[in-house]
């Protein structure tokens, strides 16, 4: 008998090889994201944690790593993006496992969140795994 689903875990965050970023709505919901606010990702010992570096009410201008809503129209989307070159790059680097394609150069990079935690400064941040990606 062979399984026709091997892995039946979905993706917490997708880093696309052009830069573009795609947040769930159980992450979206945990670090309280709203349009505008700017994510960013915490090297720590190893892990990567992702957190929201400025809140949408004190950020002036454009930045880069800003979150919009991926879906719009007359229902609530959780769902966020956002674009950074930088961020997906340095991920995609780090979560390049031997023998696997997933983190190859045309492919998404899917990943898993671990359970949130307070970080310090940064507030609430979300461990991603790299080492076993999607």
């Amino acid at each position: 008998m062979t399984s026709l689903l091997p892995n039946s875990r979905r993706p917490d965050v997708t880093f696309y090889p052009d830069g573009r970023i795609d947040i769930t709505a159980r992450i979206a919901k945990i670090l309280e994201l709203q349009s505008g606010d700017v994510i960013d990702v915490a090297a720590h010992y190893g892990e990567y944690l992702l957190y929201v570096r400025l809140r949408a009410s004190g950020c002036v201008g454009r930045h880069e790593a800003q979150v919009y809503p991926s879906k719009r129209g007359k229902y609530k989307a959780n769902n966020f993006r956002a674009y950074s070159k930088t961020i997906c790059c340095a991920i995609r680097k780090a979560a390049t496992v031997p023998g696997c394609k997933t983190a190859g150069e045309s492919n998404p990079l899917r990943l898993p969140a671990g359970t949130h935690v307070t970080f310090g400064i940064y507030g609430t941040a979300i461990p991603l795994i790299t080492s076993n990606p999607l």
